[in-house]
């Protein structure tokens, strides 16, 4: 148990870190930053709303921080038990998020080329790939997985849907990581992930209400 405690502790203080280290190049890049830090970006590209220079360069990392700590303590109190290697994945997703967005929040005003959606579409198709390749090999939990009340209530329909559901995954989030560099790219993930979804969805309805007509 308390070896447990003490790499829960370990995990929770090193990803906080990783996830506020783009303050520090925020704090870096001050003299080269404008004023107005833009901290979200529309569909085509145009700044949404800022924030004054020193809560741009803070504000973004300290918010996820809060979203690490909150998702770590799911997993902590969550009874599943994940193998050491997803554990480890999932630990560290939202930090590798962090520096990666983090850093694109600073360069970007400061004249890096860097289109919005090729950062987020490839992030996201990544994170699709990965998680699809372990969606199969969950049980049911209150924290990973295609969820819904038919879904949770039965194993069967659970074991079913993920194996469903990481297929789907790996494959849209291929197609998003080969397309999202295009200009079309932002179409072709609508076009993939939403679909997606439903299909899903639909299927785990399908498999829930066959398995009802069968008992």
């Amino acid at each position: 148990m308390s070896e447990k405690k003490s790499f829960s502790i370990k995990t929770f203080i090193l990803t906080s870190v990783v996830c506020l280290l783009p303050i520090v190049l925020g704090f870096a890049l001050w003299d080269k930053l404008p004023e107005e830090i833009p901290q979200q970006y529309g569909w085509n590209d145009q700044v949404n709303w800022t924030l004054p220079k020193f809560w741009g360069i803070i504000t973004m990392p300290l918010f996820m921080v809060v979203i690490n700590v909150i998702y770590l303590l799911s997993l902590r109190v969550s009874k599943q038990k994940f193998s050491p290697r997803v554990e480890g994945i999932m630990s560290w997703m939202i930090p590798a998020l962090s520096v990666v967005l983090g850093s694109f929040m600073l360069l970007k005003p400061i004249g890096f080329d860097i289109d919005v959606f090729c950062i987020i579409g490839f992030i996201v198709s990544i994170l699709f790939i990965i998680i699809g390749n372990y969606l199969p090999k969950t049980e049911p939990n209150p924290v990973v997985g295609t969820r819904a009340p038919w879904i949770n209530n039965n194993p069967e329909v659970w074991s079913k849907t993920q194996r469903v559901s990481g297929i789907v995954l790996v494959i849209i989030g291929i197609i998003n990581l080969v397309t999202c560099f295009f200009p079309f790219g932002k179409y072709v993930f609508v076009a993939t992930v939403f679909p997606g979804i439903i299909f899903v969805l639909i299927y785990s309805l399908v498999i829930s209400c066959s398995m009802r007509e069968r008992n």
